[in-house]
């Protein structure tokens, strides 16, 4: 079925954008036009244009806060699905053996369920403070610092499967959590039950409060970026150090620049592109591996069309 076809119908069917600047959903602020984009506030509203989109062959991309994003100068096409509104109340509840269940639909921000956590004292979250995006974004990207991540206090998923579109319900044990991945090939996490820890409400707030002042002391919070851009190789040899040893503090390609503060943020001093970085990306690997004969892997999540513009 030809692609624009199935546009139109969607369109005709549906409260949709069209040929909106990706660069608006990314903190990165880069970004092409997305032929088609929606943002459903009910699991109702996302499974019916989910069902048209699959009925009219229109291809998919589903984006959460954008917090760990790189899209392509050229747009994306077909529909993207913006997940942020997403949400309902976050509650919690008395688990076995003394724990906590903190239940979250996934397009709630993560800044939002840590100040939950801070208010009602429950302890298991606080090395995520201060972290951006949503919290099935951040699931999906296992995000946390680099000897823990959020995938630890998970004690099940709601999911979407997309190709089937049927949800389902996966326990801690099915799931499969890495360094900054979860492996869930094609699936949409709906909803987030975590195990947490009744703490004192003090300290959870001090190491909350804490953690953020660290932050804000040590990594570019002024200018747009998607965090930290590389994996680190391992805990004792973190890519921003690396970055730094190669001498490339600083660097600069058009308006992406290695960032003064913390060198594995790439930041966006204005008007960069998606090619402006991806050249200082390539740039930054050549000159480490050269250095110290390490390959850094990315962190930041790619994704857009690579043929040529409309």
């Amino acid at each position: 079925m030809n692609l624009q076809s199935g546009i139109q119908k969607i369109k005709k069917e549906f409260r949709v954008l069209t040929n909106v600047p990706m660069k608006q959903y990314t903190r990165f602020k880069v970004g092409g036009p997305a032929d088609l984009l929606a943002v459903p506030k009910t699991r109702q509203e996302l499974l019916a244009i989910l069902t048209a989109a699959r009925n009219e062959s229109v291809p998919v991309t589903v984006v959460g806060g954008g917090s760990n994003l790189l899209v392509s100068d050229r747009g994306i096409r077909g529909l993207v699905l913006i997940t942020t509104n997403l949400t309902s109340d976050i509650c919690h509840k008395k688990g076995p053996d003394e724990t906590i269940h903190l239940t979250a639909e996934a397009g709630e921000r993560l800044s939002g369920v840590c100040r939950y956590t801070v208010t009602h004292g429950l302890s298991g979250l606080e090395f995520c403070a201060g972290i951006p995006g949503t919290v099935g974004g951040a699931v999906m990207m296992n995000a946390g610092t680099a000897t823990q991540g959020i995938g630890k206090a998970v004690l099940c998923l709601d999911l979407l499967d997309l190709d089937t579109l049927v949800v389902s319900t996966l326990k801690k044990q099915d799931l499969c959590f890495t360094y900054r991945r979860l492996s869930l090939e094609n699936h949409l996490i709906l909803g987030i039950k975590f195990t947490l820890a009744p703490g004192n409400p003090d300290m959870v707030r001090k190491t909350f409060e804490a953690t953020v002042k660290h932050k804000q002391k040590t990594q570019p919070m002024n200018l747009p970026s998607a965090g930290c851009f590389f994996k680190n190789p391992a805990p004792e040899t973190p890519a921003g150090k690396l970055i730094q040893d190669a001498g490339l503090k600083g660097e600069s390609f058009q308006d992406a620049q290695v960032s003064t503060v913390h060198a594995n943020y790439i930041v966006n001093r204005g008007n960069a592109t998606c090619q402006d970085i991806l050249a200082l990306k390539a740039r930054i690997q050549k000159a480490v591996f050269n250095h110290c004969g390490i390959m850094l892997e990315t962190e930041v999540r790619m994704i857009g069309n690579k043929g040529e513009k409309r």
